[in-house]
């Protein structure tokens, strides 16, 4: 039981959960309105995103595990601590992996699988080691993190359209100001550990303040494009309800303006409740 327990925690169950809801959400989104929602199909697709998630997670900390010692927040993680050989959770990451893949080719065909392997290379292979490399480790970072939405439209519609990468793209930006925040909350943790997060360059606060405005405000028209005619996949309770939500959003992102050591945590508190909330309003409410 504690081995399973030790996985479990390597898998990062909030940060999975994460991608196979938005990967559900793909999907679901994808289905015209009226029809009806392929609930079996939808469940194929998580579960198959679950695996491929967990191997993304797990080889993350077993390559990261040296730096994870250094950090206040990742020091008691499975592989540091010893309860798990860093050896052992590659080559499990390796075989959930494989069933993850092998389970998408199966039923989804190999557009969908392959874009769940490259949501995994570009997680481990590309954003991993950028991490310590550069600050840009965000902005590469960020398209692993908005994949698994655009693998779930495709696995419905069998096709990457537009309509699709707005969804992936809503997703890609909210990413942005929601990791500066968590970069900023964690600076002397990243600092110790060498990660070239952008809170390193930024001393006083005022750069990761100025990147949460703008991608705050990016995200706004970005979060409304599902509704116009182009695109035409949501209706009018989304739009009312988006405009609220971005508006209390910005709310938040304006108060760091004043007060960047009070207010960045509700900032990061409120981005993870706008980003489901949006998500969830565009499953719902489908023309």
């Amino acid at each position: 039981m504690q081995k399973i327990s030790n996985y479990i925690e390597l898998i990062k169950p909030r940060l999975t959960a994460l991608a196979l809801f938005s990967g559900s959400v793909g999907y679901v989104a994808a289905v015209k309105g009226g029809a009806p929602i392929p609930w079996l199909s939808v469940m194929h697709l998580t579960i198959a995103l679950g695996f491929v998630g967990a191997a993304s997670n797990i080889m993350n900390q077993a390559m990261e595990h040296k730096l994870d010692i250094l950090m206040d927040r990742t020091a008691g993680r499975p592989i540091p601590t010893g309860r798990v050989k860093s050896i052992e959770a590659r080559v499990v990451s390796i075989l959930l992996l494989v069933i993850g893949l092998v389970y998408l080719q199966l039923i989804f065909g190999s557009l969908v699988m392959s874009l769940a392997l490259f949501t995994f290379l570009s997680y481990v292979v590309l954003y991993t080691p950028m991490k310590t490399k550069t600050s840009l480790n965000t902005i590469v970072g960020a398209f692993p993190g908005a994949l698994p939405t655009l693998t779930g439209w495709v696995a419905c519609r069998g096709v990457a359209d537009f309509q699709g990468f707005v969804v992936f793209a809503i997703l890609f930006i909210w990413q942005l100001p929601h990791f500066f925040s968590i970069a900023w909350i964690f600076k002397d943790d990243y600092q110790r550990a060498g990660y070239k997060m952008i809170s390193l360059y930024d001393k006083t606060g005022r750069q990761a303040v100025i990147l949460i405005v703008v991608g705050t405000l990016a995200l706004i028209p970005v979060s409304f494009m599902p509704c116009l005619e182009l695109v035409g996949h949501t209706g009018e309770i989304y739009f009312i309800s988006t405009f609220v939500a971005d508006g209390m959003f910005l709310f938040t992102a304006l108060l760091l303006i004043k007060d960047r050591v009070k207010y960045m945590k509700m900032y990061f508190y409120a981005s993870i409740i706008w980003l489901p909330f949006v998500l969830t309003l565009m499953m719902l409410d489908r023309k």
